[in-house]
């Protein structure tokens, strides 16, 4: 009974070391994750000065065509007069339809702050996991900055298909 009882507690140590193994491997997951949030959060915000730019942009060049529109008056060529005018206004309308286009940016940036907050907590998540299996945090710069550069590689390529992306997250276990 004893002999039993000991290759049955060895049997349960084994499959205890090999499962941590396993968790060990959530360590680069995590430094993963990191990265991706801090690229998202770029994103986010690169996007927002980006649209505040385009919105400033719009609204100065909006104010210049009122004006115009109003020096338009003052041409005495009526055939003349009605082309600027046409043309400011369509130009006022296009500007218009830009602005209220530009609101889709802030649904984007919501969106990408929500992914942004499930990373960060599925990264808390694995962080709990590895301190419950007493797997100290790795400062693995070496990693995260290959991430980092594969990650930014793929950002800077015209067309990034998903195999890309797939293949770079299974290298980081991902």
């Amino acid at each position: 009974m004893g002999e039993g009882l000991f290759q049955e507690l060895k049997r349960l140590l084994d499959i205890i070391e090999n499962y941590k193994r396993e968790i060990e491997g959530l360590q680069t997951r995590k430094e993963g994750f990191k990265t991706v949030n801090e690229h998202i959060k770029l994103a986010i915000r690169e996007s927002e000065e980006a649209t505040q730019k385009l919105i400033d942009n719009i609204m100065e060049i909006t104010s210049l065509l009122k004006e115009s529109l109003d020096v338009v008056e003052e041409v005495k060529d009526k055939k003349i007069k009605d082309i600027l005018r046409r043309n400011c206004e369509k130009s006022l309308k296009i500007l218009t339809e830009s602005l209220t286009l530009l609101e889709f940016q802030d649904i984007v940036s919501q969106r990408l702050l929500k992914i942004s907050n499930f990373i960060t907590d599925v990264e808390k998540e694995i962080l709990k996991i590895l301190l419950l299996f007493g797997i100290k945090e790795e400062k693995s710069e070496e990693k995260r900055e290959e991430l980092k550069g594969k990650l930014e590689e793929l950002e800077w390529k015209r067309e990034v298909s998903q195999e890309d992306v797939d293949d770079i997250l299974k290298q980081f276990g991902m």
